[in-house]
């Protein structure tokens, strides 16, 4: 498809994690390695985050053609034509892609998938498009390391200079998607010793995704620690602590300080005005969800996405969605009905007295 298309188009979830971009970046070098004539850019909905920055200004250097989009207009200034190929990296679900999905599903002829979630909501993307899936969340930890294996076979049309750069950004997203190695799958330390020996820099790596945690972040953990919920479950047998909250900003790490704190789940909801949703992140303890063999999706995003809309992704014990509901009580209502529907026991919600001054 590759060798064939005149207009390609790489595009990431929003707000582009090292994974996302490093991977679109290295997809765009693949294209131009096998095909120089073809128009080949990337769009970013609502540009990368904050980790992502040393890794997008590398693909700056590169000569990429990225285009942030934010709002409607952006996507005016693109030539109106059909694309041949889009190829749509490390993206659980439509809900995803924000500004450009309408975009991608009407103006691409073919669609190529790369992902490595091992829950995903894409049924959009196959509509009226023939679209192509690659992926495995039980042998790849990030989407990385797939697209690792594809620039590969492809590294003789890329000049040394270039593939040491293209390997070590790639090295960036597997660190970060793993959370230093932490979370891995059956290949990635064969991959990544594969990534080492064709020049990636681990040092390197490690310091363009390496940023300091800005104000706002410390105060967004604050407030959802301050305002959050707390449960005891009983799941075969076992007692799971399950933390619920809501902040304005780094939903992620809001949910990871709480199973941090000690629980053993952690949903954190956010409004979002622009969008009229909410968007819902959830972290568990990978070693409670492997003992009680429970599937946090099932069990909880996937009745929140059949009751309001919206869509969905993630693996076991990491994912999030966007619900098509502006109501922060209602599901934060069916969050807690879909914790009685699990508990053998009910649940019990921690209420303990404020320090008095």
């Amino acid at each position: 498809m590759i060798q064939l298309a005149q207009r390609i188009i790489i595009t990431t979830h929003v707000n582009a994690d090292p994974d996302a971009i490093s991977s679109a970046c290295v997809m765009t070098e693949v294209a131009k390695s096998l095909n120089r004539h073809a128009k080949t850019r990337i769009l970013l909905p609502e540009g990368v985050s904050q980790e992502s920055k040393g890794i997008y200004e590398i693909c700056k250097e590169l000569g990429t053609h990225i285009t942030v989009v934010k709002k409607y207009s952006d996507l005016e200034e693109l030539e109106q034509k059909l694309n041949d190929l889009c190829i749509v990296v490390d993206v659980a679900s439509s809900e995803q892609l924000r500004l450009i999905r309408d975009y991608i599903k009407q103006s691409c002829e073919h669609i190529l998938i790369l992902d490595h979630h091992q829950y995903q909501d894409l049924k959009e993307l196959y509509t009226g498009s023939r679209a192509v899936y690659i992926g495995n969340e039980t042998h790849y930890s990030s989407t990385s390391e797939i697209v690792f294996l594809i620039l590969e076979k492809v590294l003789n049309r890329i000049s040394p200079e270039n593939s040491k750069k293209l390997v070590t950004i790639l090295l960036a997203g597997v660190l970060s998607d793993t959370k230093r190695f932490q979370r891995i799958a059956a290949n990635t330390f064969h991959i990544v010793a594969k990534m080492i020996d064709l020049g990636a820099d681990y040092q390197t790596a490690l310091r363009i995704i390496a940023v300091e945690k800005l104000p706002s972040n410390r105060i967004a953990k604050i407030k959802c620690i301050l305002r959050h919920r707390g449960f005891k479950v009983r799941i075969k047998g076992k007692d799971v602590y399950i933390a619920v909250s809501n902040v304005g900003a780094f939903e992620s790490d809001c949910a990871s300080s709480l199973v941090a704190l000690g629980y053993d789940m952690a949903f954190v909801l956010t409004e979002d005005e622009k969008l009229k949703a909410i968007r819902l992140v959830y972290r568990s303890r990978e070693d409670v969800v492997m003992q009680l063999g429970i599937d946090i999706f099932t069990e909880f995003i996937k009745k929140l996405v059949d009751e309001f809309g919206g869509g969905g992704g993630g693996h076991r014990a990491a994912g999030g969605a966007i619900l098509r509901v502006h109501d922060l009580k209602g599901v934060t209502a069916q969050l807690i009905k879909a914790m009685h529907s699990i508990s053998e026991t009910g649940i019990m919600e921690f209420a303990e007295e404020r320090i008095s001054f």
